[in-house]
């Protein structure tokens, strides 16, 4: 779901969220449990930027091959004995929404090996037709709204940011104080080649969807004012022309 809808679109509910965090699946029959496990020039499958640009800053002695495909393709071309791929990094929940959540050996996030996830990861964003309100009411008894106002935060600070699903922005929210309603934040933007990054965190009580948004853009604000702007700009600089 883009960041910025069409005037005629609105979002109307986030159910509950499952797990945003990313996961390490090492090839089968090999030893390794974790990142930290990995050996000198193991090799990681993942087409994402913002994984791989991560990765690299934290784990510069491992290298980084695209790897494509849904998941059930990507486990094939992993457990390949033939392959280059020692492991493969995606999201935990795409994993388990296909019953194979037996395959992760670790998750991965700023308490474990290191790296944030993607914007509005794990969430399904239900969006219909702006002013249908009969739609609206029915679609409200699915709303969750600890994932609503997290998810909400983390596509404002995407927004701000004017970034996307190819630029290297992670983020990662939580839930510090359930009874205050006080929403942590962090986020990181990383250059291509993970030589220059810029992290942050914010927290604030976060009761209303205004809030929510209020508290993406502070965080961007913040990312902004200490470089983001200039790594964002040189990402966007080099990117591929469209045809």
């Amino acid at each position: 779901m883009p960041t910025t809808l069409p005037n005629s679109c609105e979002l109307a509910a986030i159910p509950l969220r499952d797990d945003p965090r990313d996961a390490l699946i090492v090839k089968a029959g090999l030893p390794y449990t974790s990142l930290n496990t990995l050996p000198e020039g193991a090799v990681i499958g993942t087409s994402s930027v913002r994984r791989s640009s991560q990765l690299r800053r934290l784990y510069p002695h491992l290298r980084f091959a695209n790897l494509r495909g849904n998941v059930e393709t990507r486990l094939a071309k992993v457990d390949n004995p033939e392959s280059e791929y020692t492991c493969m990094v995606m999201s935990a929940c795409g994993l388990e929404r296909v019953g194979l959540g037996h395959r992760i050996n670790q998750y991965l996030g700023t308490r474990d090996g290191g790296i944030m996830h993607a914007v509005g990861q794990g969430a399904l964003g239900l969006e219909i037709r702006k002013g249908d309100t009969k739609t609206l009411d029915l679609l409200r008894r699915l709303v969750d709204q600890p994932s609503s106002l997290a998810c909400l935060a983390e596509r404002a600070l995407m927004r701000t940011l004017e970034g996307g699903c190819s630029v290297p922005i992670g983020v990662e929210t939580e839930w510090v104080d359930r009874s205050k309603n006080v929403l942590r934040m962090q986020a990181i933007v990383v250059s291509i080649d993970s030589s220059r990054w810029v992290e942050d965190t914010i927290e604030a009580m976060v009761q209303t969807s205004d809030r929510a948004t209020t508290l993406g853009q502070d965080l961007a604000a913040k990312l902004l004012a200490r470089g983001a702007d200039a790594i964002l700009r040189d990402i966007n600089a080099n990117r591929p022309a469209k045809d």
